[in-house]
């Protein structure tokens, strides 16, 4: 742009100045010619006061150096003198002789076809009719003379020196707003929205900086605004716990949030790509290319077995619809809980339907037995029933109240004070069967819980360990800690368990078939397993058919 403005301004000073100069020369010119006319007019008036006209005296007179053409002529026309050729004729008609007027003097400028040549005349009649003609070639003119060529030359180069020094500041002026224009665009275009045109001026360009600055303002403003829903946007997809995939018409991936690529097993950027190319075939063609208006429910082997619920709804841009969005929830828990509720159900009505029989049965039965031996036996079959009906209904009320109890008040406290009111309360348990309880520990450390669960947890533990133990046996109690974890640990001598039963121990109402002679609820080690959990830790189970088993709970000490 600079170069062309540079240009422009030179050539327009160039064409100024070939204007200016030719309109000099003509001006020169024509003073030139009317100098050269006057001169011949005063060259006239002096021949005409001589006595005689000479040759020599003629040759005198000269106009720039060159010799002027004189013809003197009588009333009649004869040529009574020439300095230039002897003996011709004139036409006193010709326009050189015409032009005489009133004044006796006459003035022509033209070409002459006696010379052949542009000429520039002058007459002069005198009072007997005699008639002076004086004239110089036109090109004999001297329009510039030699002197001031040198002087006009000058006043050229400096004019045109001028001219493109006011021509380069004319430039700056007008490029150096336009550059940084283009400085501070591409900043912008960059990302760098803070800067801003530096006013210099209140013209034209002053007011396009203005301007400018007022658009960047304007810009940013709707750039922080579209930023700030987009990070709302994304805020709420990353947080959300249900899967959103949005594609559209041909199939390519517009968005796709993090649980999303979780539930996918997704572990890279495949915004751009085609769904088809990043979800497996099978799931793929349940969700997009079978057509359904409501949820569905689809099970998938990877990358882990799950149950999905999958809705889609189309993408619609005023009445067109450009693409569709999917929703997925993965509903594997839930529905696992769902079914965890049925079992639930199931076992508490089986487990409550079998002692109610009993009491029922027993009880009608006592209204047709007289024998007292006989009806104390069926009373105490009765006590016993109940205690069992009152042992698993307090169980499943200890359950639920863990299972509900999200949130609760959590005390510091020594693990080894609830161990020994447990013992304390279980040794006539072991007493009965001649277990010897055997205690060590060496714990310093508190933790962080509830200790009646804790109390709760020792017990489970301890009596499921004297409940499947043969008399005359040793139950091992220990409590340590390291530099991390608090470790409580309870090792017997028992019936120990099938490898194929330790996967489901934990699990509720589930009993190893050789322990159902003691009695159990089958609760119990679901009720630990909850317990583990509240306080952030956890339990194991290691057992051998047979030998003993031994139950191990881990947490975090403080």
């Amino acid at each position: 742009m600079k170069k062309k403005i540079l240009t422009s301004v030179i050539i327009t000073v160039l064409f100024a100045l070939v204007i200016i100069t030719s309109s000099f020369f003509a001006l020169v010119s024509m003073q030139e010619v009317d100098n050269t006319r006057n001169i011949l007019i005063n060259y006239n008036s002096i021949m005409a006061n001589w006595k005689e006209i000479s040759k020599e005296s003629v040759n005198l007179l000269r106009i720039n150096g060159n010799i002027i053409d004189v013809t003197v002529t009588n009333k009649d026309g004869k040529v009574i003198f020439d300095n230039t050729q002897e003996g011709k004729t004139v036409d006193l008609n010709c326009k050189e002789y015409a032009s005489i007027g009133r004044d006796n003097i006459g003035y022509f400028e033209g070409y002459s076809p006696y010379y052949k040549k542009d000429m520039i005349f002058s007459t002069l009649r005198l009072g007997d009719g005699t008639i002076i003609r004086s004239g110089v070639p036109v090109g004999t003119l001297d329009v510039l003379y030699s002197k001031n060529i040198s002087y006009y030359l000058g006043v050229l180069a400096v004019v045109f020196v001028l001219s493109i020094a006011l021509a380069l500041k004319l430039v700056r002026i007008i490029i150096d707003p336009v550059k940084n224009l283009e400085y501070v665009s591409s900043k912008i275009a960059n990302g760098d929205l803070q800067t801003r045109i530096e006013i210099t001026s209140n013209d034209e360009l002053g007011y396009l900086g203005m301007s400018f600055n007022n658009m960047a303002d304007q810009l940013q403003s709707k750039i922080n605004e579209v930023m700030d829903k987009q990070n709302k946007l994304e805020s709420i997809l990353k947080s959300m716990q249900s899967g959103v995939i949005a594609v559209d018409k041909e199939d390519s991936i517009i968005l796709l949030n993090p649980y999303a690529k979780k539930i996918l097993g997704i572990n890279k950027e495949v915004v751009g790509l085609k769904l088809k190319d990043v979800m497996y075939k099978k799931l793929y063609n349940e969700i997009l290319l079978e057509e359904y208006d409501t949820a569905k429910e689809i099970k998938v082997k990877s990358p882990v077995r799950r149950i999905l619920r999958v809705k889609k709804t189309w993408i619609i841009n005023g009445y067109e619809k450009i693409g569709i969005v999917i929703s997925i929830q993965d509903v594997t828990e839930m529905k696992r809980l769902e079914n965890m509720r049925t079992q639930f159900v199931a076992n508490v009505s089986h487990e409550l339907k079998t002692p109610l029989t009993s009491i029922k049965g027993f009880a009608e039965t006592l209204r047709f037995v007289e024998d007292t031996e006989t009806r104390d036996k069926f009373l105490d079959i009765i006590d016993k029933e109940s205690e069992r009906l009152r042992r698993l209904i307090d169980d499943i009320l200890v359950l639920s109240n863990l299972e509900s109890r999200s949130s609760e008040d959590l005390i510091e406290f020594y693990p080894e004070e609830v161990i020994e009111d447990a013992l304390n309360i279980l040794e006539d348990h072991a007493k009965r069967k001649n277990i010897k309880l055997i205690y060590h520990s060496n714990n310093n450390d508190k933790i962080l819980g509830h200790n009646d669960k804790f109390l709760q947890l020792v017990i489970n533990l301890v009596e499921n360990a004297i409940k499947y133990s043969d008399c005359d046996k040793e139950v091992l109690i220990e409590s340590s800690s390291d530099d991390e974890y608090y470790t409580f640990r309870v090792k017997d001598n028992g019936y120990g368990i099938p490898k194929e039963d330790l996967p489901r121990i934990f699990e509720r109402f589930y009993r190893v078939d050789k322990s159902r002679k003691g009695g159990g609820t089958g609760l119990g080690l679901a009720i630990a397993k909850h317990i583990s959990k509240s306080f952030g830790g956890d339990i194991k189970v290691e057992s051998e058919f047979g030998k003993g088993s031994e139950f191990t709970f881990k947490v975090k000490h403080l």
